[in-house]
């Protein structure tokens, strides 16, 4: 069994979202070649942590991947509805919402190059509808 992978995921804990987002690596062929760091409010720990030790775990996280498994790609998950922000009703819409997770996602893919050579970072943003559907959107 080989001991790397290419791909390192970095999604937020909640429950609501693991079984799509295994789905969603699946179809990216990503099955058995990823890491993966699951924490509260994902991006928020780089780009507006709760403490500065957060970000720092996040980033050795990232540094042990890199170095024992040699990945090159961070996929960026955040998601709608994250209880790290307060949820959907911290926002006074779902445009708010989504561009407060977008310039956070922004934020901490550029930190994550600056830091970590070699790395690229596809950011995604998560969505579930009222029936628990989850929507996968990449960000350009």
């Amino acid at each position: 069994m080989k001991h790397t992978c290419s791909t390192l995921v970095l999604h937020c804990m909640d429950f609501r979202f693991i079984a799509d987002i295994d789905m969603f690596l699946e179809s990216l062929e990503l099955k058995g070649d990823h890491d993966v760091v699951s924490i509260a409010g994902a991006a928020k720990n780089i780009a507006d942590p709760y403490d500065e030790h957060d970000t720092e775990l996040v980033y050795r996280q990232i540094e042990i991947s890199k170095k024992l498994h040699g990945m090159t790609q961070v996929i960026l998950m955040n998601h709608m509805d994250c209880g790290a922000y307060g949820g959907s009703k911290a926002f006074t819409s779902k445009d708010e919402e989504r561009a407060r997770q977008l310039k956070d996602m922004d934020h901490a893919a550029s930190h994550i190059v600056k830091r970590i050579e070699g790395v690229t970072v596809v950011k995604v943003l998560a969505r579930i509808d009222d029936v628990g559907k989850v929507d996968f959107e990449k960000i350009a």
